[in-house]
Protein backbone atom coordinates (compact mmCIF):
# COMPACT_ATOMS: atom_id res chain seq x y z
CA UNK A 1 0.00 0.00 0.00
CA UNK A 2 1.27 3.46 -0.93
CA UNK A 3 1.16 6.37 1.52
CA UNK A 4 0.74 9.83 0.01
CA UNK A 5 1.34 12.86 2.25
CA UNK A 6 -1.33 15.53 1.87
CA UNK A 7 -0.50 19.23 2.13
CA UNK A 8 -3.30 21.71 2.89
CA UNK A 9 -1.28 24.89 2.27
CA UNK A 10 -2.26 28.33 3.46
CA UNK A 11 0.58 29.78 1.39
CA UNK A 12 3.13 28.54 -1.13
CA UNK A 13 5.89 28.54 1.48
CA UNK A 14 4.01 25.84 3.38
CA UNK A 15 4.31 23.54 0.36
CA UNK A 16 8.07 24.10 0.31
CA UNK A 17 8.37 23.49 4.07
CA UNK A 18 6.31 20.30 4.13
CA UNK A 19 7.95 18.86 1.03
CA UNK A 20 11.29 19.38 2.76
CA UNK A 21 10.04 17.32 5.72
CA UNK A 22 9.36 14.27 3.52
CA UNK A 23 12.15 14.75 0.98
CA UNK A 24 13.82 11.44 0.19
CA UNK A 25 11.03 9.50 1.90
CA UNK A 26 8.27 9.68 -0.71
CA UNK A 27 7.86 10.59 -4.36
CA UNK A 28 4.13 11.29 -4.47
CA UNK A 29 2.54 14.17 -2.59
CA UNK A 30 -0.97 15.56 -2.79
CA UNK A 31 -1.65 19.30 -2.59
CA UNK A 32 -5.17 20.31 -1.56
CA UNK A 33 -6.65 23.38 -3.21
CA UNK A 34 -9.80 24.70 -1.51
CA UNK A 35 -11.74 27.88 -2.22
CA UNK A 36 -13.52 28.12 1.14
CA UNK A 37 -16.85 27.45 -0.60
CA UNK A 38 -16.75 23.97 -2.13
CA UNK A 39 -14.01 22.98 0.29
CA UNK A 40 -14.57 24.58 3.67
CA UNK A 41 -11.05 25.83 4.37
CA UNK A 42 -9.49 28.48 2.14
CA UNK A 43 -6.02 27.52 0.96
CA UNK A 44 -3.30 28.89 -1.25
CA UNK A 45 -4.55 29.08 -4.84
CA UNK A 46 -2.11 28.35 -7.68
CA UNK A 47 -1.49 30.85 -10.46
CA UNK A 48 0.45 28.47 -12.70
CA UNK A 49 3.57 30.63 -12.32
CA UNK A 50 5.03 28.98 -9.21
CA UNK A 51 8.03 26.64 -9.23
CA UNK A 52 7.32 23.54 -7.16
CA UNK A 53 10.10 21.79 -5.21
CA UNK A 54 11.85 19.19 -7.34
CA UNK A 55 12.01 15.48 -6.69
CA UNK A 56 8.28 14.91 -6.25
CA UNK A 57 5.33 13.78 -8.34
CA UNK A 58 2.46 16.16 -7.61
CA UNK A 59 -1.21 15.36 -7.34
CA UNK A 60 -3.65 18.24 -6.89
CA UNK A 61 -6.97 17.67 -5.14
CA UNK A 62 -9.25 20.47 -6.37
CA UNK A 63 -12.10 21.26 -3.97
CA UNK A 64 -13.25 24.39 -5.75
CA UNK A 65 -16.15 25.81 -7.72
CA UNK A 66 -13.94 27.28 -10.47
CA UNK A 67 -12.42 23.91 -11.31
CA UNK A 68 -11.72 24.74 -14.95
CA UNK A 69 -9.35 27.62 -14.20
CA UNK A 70 -7.46 25.83 -11.45
CA UNK A 71 -7.22 22.55 -13.30
CA UNK A 72 -5.37 24.46 -16.01
CA UNK A 73 -3.14 26.22 -13.46
CA UNK A 74 -2.21 22.92 -11.80
CA UNK A 75 -1.50 21.21 -15.11
CA UNK A 76 0.72 24.16 -16.04
CA UNK A 77 2.64 23.57 -12.79
CA UNK A 78 3.30 19.99 -13.93
CA UNK A 79 0.61 18.03 -12.09
CA UNK A 80 0.91 14.29 -12.70
CA UNK A 81 -2.56 13.69 -11.25
CA UNK A 82 -5.71 15.75 -10.78
CA UNK A 83 -8.45 14.74 -8.34
CA UNK A 84 -11.77 16.22 -9.38
CA UNK A 85 -14.85 16.58 -7.17
CA UNK A 86 -17.69 16.08 -9.60
CA UNK A 87 -20.71 16.46 -7.32
CA UNK A 88 -21.92 19.58 -9.15
CA UNK A 89 -20.94 18.54 -12.68
CA UNK A 90 -23.50 19.07 -15.44
CA UNK A 91 -23.73 17.69 -18.97
CA UNK A 92 -20.52 18.33 -20.88
CA UNK A 93 -18.33 18.98 -17.83
CA UNK A 94 -16.66 15.57 -17.87
CA UNK A 95 -15.82 15.97 -21.55
CA UNK A 96 -14.34 19.40 -20.79
CA UNK A 97 -12.27 18.03 -17.92
CA UNK A 98 -10.89 15.14 -19.98
CA UNK A 99 -10.07 17.57 -22.79
CA UNK A 100 -7.92 19.54 -20.36
CA UNK A 101 -6.20 16.59 -18.69
CA UNK A 102 -5.53 14.35 -21.70
CA UNK A 103 -2.94 16.54 -23.50
CA UNK A 104 -0.80 16.38 -20.35
CA UNK A 105 -1.25 12.59 -19.93
CA UNK A 106 -2.10 13.27 -16.29
CA UNK A 107 -4.01 10.72 -14.27
CA UNK A 108 -7.55 11.68 -13.29
CA UNK A 109 -9.06 10.82 -9.94
CA UNK A 110 -12.83 10.97 -9.44
CA UNK A 111 -13.58 11.86 -5.82
CA UNK A 112 -16.36 9.90 -4.13
CA UNK A 113 -17.99 11.87 -1.31
CA UNK A 114 -20.94 11.00 0.90
CA UNK A 115 -22.91 14.04 -0.32
CA UNK A 116 -24.12 12.20 -3.42
CA UNK A 117 -25.25 8.62 -3.90
CA UNK A 118 -22.77 5.93 -4.82
CA UNK A 119 -24.81 5.37 -7.98
CA UNK A 120 -24.17 8.98 -9.03
CA UNK A 121 -20.45 8.62 -8.54
CA UNK A 122 -20.37 5.25 -10.30
CA UNK A 123 -22.03 6.84 -13.32
CA UNK A 124 -19.43 9.62 -13.34
CA UNK A 125 -16.59 7.12 -13.07
CA UNK A 126 -17.97 5.11 -16.00
CA UNK A 127 -18.28 8.29 -18.02
CA UNK A 128 -14.66 9.20 -17.30
CA UNK A 129 -13.46 5.69 -18.16
CA UNK A 130 -15.32 5.78 -21.46
CA UNK A 131 -13.39 8.91 -22.43
CA UNK A 132 -9.95 8.41 -20.90
CA UNK A 133 -7.75 5.44 -19.91
CA UNK A 134 -5.96 6.93 -16.89
CA UNK A 135 -8.77 7.11 -14.33
CA UNK A 136 -8.72 6.21 -10.63
CA UNK A 137 -11.06 6.67 -7.67
CA UNK A 138 -10.50 8.70 -4.51
CA UNK A 139 -12.92 7.77 -1.74
CA UNK A 140 -13.23 10.47 0.88
CA UNK A 141 -12.66 9.06 4.36
CA UNK A 142 -14.19 12.11 6.04
CA UNK A 143 -17.53 13.90 5.85
CA UNK A 144 -16.36 17.52 5.49
CA UNK A 145 -13.96 17.94 2.59
CA UNK A 146 -11.16 20.48 2.76
CA UNK A 147 -10.45 20.01 6.47
CA UNK A 148 -7.80 17.94 8.19
CA UNK A 149 -7.85 16.17 11.58
CA UNK A 150 -11.39 14.88 11.11
CA UNK A 151 -12.85 11.64 12.39
CA UNK A 152 -13.05 8.69 10.02
CA UNK A 153 -16.33 8.14 8.20
CA UNK A 154 -17.34 4.59 9.14
CA UNK A 155 -19.14 4.11 5.82
CA UNK A 156 -15.87 4.37 3.89
CA UNK A 157 -14.92 0.65 3.83
CA UNK A 158 -18.38 -0.23 2.52
CA UNK A 159 -18.06 2.30 -0.30
CA UNK A 160 -14.66 0.89 -1.24
CA UNK A 161 -16.01 -2.66 -1.37
CA UNK A 162 -19.02 -1.62 -3.46
CA UNK A 163 -16.80 0.23 -5.93
CA UNK A 164 -14.41 -2.71 -6.18
CA UNK A 165 -17.34 -4.97 -7.02
CA UNK A 166 -18.45 -2.62 -9.79
CA UNK A 167 -15.08 -1.57 -11.23
CA UNK A 168 -12.74 -4.47 -10.52
CA UNK A 169 -9.09 -3.55 -10.97
CA UNK A 170 -9.44 0.24 -10.96
CA UNK A 171 -7.10 1.85 -8.43
CA UNK A 172 -8.82 3.20 -5.30
CA UNK A 173 -7.22 5.54 -2.80
CA UNK A 174 -8.68 6.96 0.41
CA UNK A 175 -8.22 10.54 1.54
CA UNK A 176 -8.79 11.64 5.12
CA UNK A 177 -9.44 10.19 8.56
CA UNK A 178 -6.36 7.99 8.54
CA UNK A 179 -4.98 6.41 11.70
CA UNK A 180 -3.09 3.15 12.11
CA UNK A 181 -6.40 1.34 12.60
CA UNK A 182 -8.44 3.02 9.86
CA UNK A 183 -5.60 2.59 7.36
CA UNK A 184 -5.78 -1.17 7.96
CA UNK A 185 -9.57 -1.09 7.53
CA UNK A 186 -9.43 0.58 4.12
CA UNK A 187 -6.60 -1.66 2.96
CA UNK A 188 -8.64 -4.73 3.88
CA UNK A 189 -11.60 -3.22 1.99
CA UNK A 190 -9.51 -2.98 -1.19
CA UNK A 191 -7.79 0.44 -1.21
CA UNK A 192 -4.29 0.61 -2.71
CA UNK A 193 -3.30 4.13 -1.62
CA UNK A 194 -3.98 6.25 1.44
CA UNK A 195 -3.68 10.03 1.52
CA UNK A 196 -3.07 11.65 4.89
CA UNK A 197 -1.94 15.03 6.11
CA UNK A 198 -2.49 15.37 9.84
CA UNK A 199 -1.08 11.93 10.71
CA UNK A 200 2.20 12.79 8.99
CA UNK A 201 2.58 16.52 9.46
CA UNK A 202 0.78 16.79 12.80
CA UNK A 203 3.88 15.43 14.52
CA UNK A 204 7.37 16.88 14.76
CA UNK A 205 8.99 13.98 12.90
CA UNK A 206 7.16 13.32 9.64
CA UNK A 207 9.59 10.53 8.79
CA UNK A 208 8.74 8.57 11.93
CA UNK A 209 5.04 8.99 11.22
CA UNK A 210 5.48 7.67 7.69
CA UNK A 211 7.51 4.72 8.94
CA UNK A 212 4.93 3.86 11.59
CA UNK A 213 2.06 4.00 9.12
CA UNK A 214 4.00 2.01 6.55
CA UNK A 215 4.65 -0.76 9.08
CA UNK A 216 0.96 -0.86 10.00
CA UNK A 217 -0.26 -1.42 6.44
CA UNK A 218 2.62 -3.23 4.76
CA UNK A 219 3.89 -5.76 7.30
Amino acid sequence: MNIIPAILPHNFEEIIEKCARVEGLVINVQVDVCDGVFGREKTWMPTGMEVLPGGFSYEFDLMIDDWKLYTLHCLTLGAKSIVSHVDMFVDGDMETLIGMVAPHSAHLGIAVSNDKSLDFHAEMIRKAQSLYPHVFIQVMGIKNIGEQSQLFDEETPGRIKALKQQFGEIMIQVDGGMTLDTAKLVKDAGAENIVTGSFIFGRDDAGSSLEELNRAVNE
